[in-house]
């Protein structure tokens, strides 16, 4: 009978190596819970960041009463605070707080230069434009709003801004009296059209009668023509309301 080699029992541990095997793996929990507390967040950093956020909005921008509502954290120990007034619709803008200090804000293009007040009109005018166009039975392959200045193939081309009001913060919507706002239609070319241009007066003056039976201030219009494959045929300039005679 062959004897059975034995193996040699494994030496036991030491306390020492039992203590530091321990503190080995606490140290990688505590590693592993501190990144993905920078990376989430915490409920202590994001107080103290909306803590931050609210106290320097009220400083910078004051009179509106600003409330930080919310907080979203970013990476390691940022945070994006939405901020918003108990005393104006249209103040709501972020402020970037980064370990506990103010990186930025956004104040400028959401409030400053009425970038909220704007959303909030042009979601109210989209409705009452597709009514109108909808009753006039204009049909389009889809339209864009345009304040202040509308986006051509060449460049930027201003609204025509006369008797039309500066758009401001809180601006009540009223359709009859609007900041300058461009109409900007895309649509198939009629079938049989020779003449492009003229054929794009004709679809201008059935669209500035549909909003005027709306009461729609609409302060100019631009049309452009496509293809049965998408690819445009003529672009009409930025026309001016004013400009536009009246639908025989």
């Amino acid at each position: 009978m062959i004897p059975r080699k034995t193996l040699p029992s494994p030496r036991p541990r030491t306390k020492a190596k039992r203590y530091l095997a321990a503190v080995g793996g606490f140290a990688i929990v505590l590693l592993l819970a501190a990144v993905l507390v920078a990376y989430t967040g915490d409920p202590i950093t994001k107080h103290l960041a909306m803590n931050v956020a609210e106290t320097y909005a009220n400083e910078t921008y004051p009179d509106s009463d600003i409330k930080a509502v919310e907080a979203s954290a970013q990476h390691w120990f940022r945070y994006e605070v939405l901020l918003e007034s108990e005393q104006s619709a249209d103040t709501f803008f972020s402020v970037y707080v980064a370990c506990g200090k103010v990186a930025g804000d956004s104040y400028d293009e959401t409030v400053g230069n009425c970038g909220n007040t704007w959303n909030r009109i042009m979601l109210q005018l989209t409705d009452d434009v597709d009514a109108a166009l909808s009753a006039a039975g204009v049909s389009h392959a889809g339209y864009g709003l345009y304040h202040d200045n509308y986006l051509s193939n060449t460049g930027e081309v201003p609204v025509p801004a006369e008797g039309h009001p500066l758009l401001t913060v809180d601006m009540p919507y009223d359709k009859g009296n609007l900041p300058p706002v461009a109409l900007v239609l895309d649509l198939e070319v009629p079938e049989g059209t020779d003449d492009p241009e003229a054929a794009v007066w004709e679809f201008v003056q059935q669209v500035k009668s549909a909003m005027d039976a709306a009461g729609i201030d609409i302060a100019a219009y631009q049309v452009t023509f496509r293809g049965a494959d998408g690819s445009e045929l003529y672009a009409s300039p930025l026309i001016a309301a004013g400009d536009v005679p009246a639908a025989p």
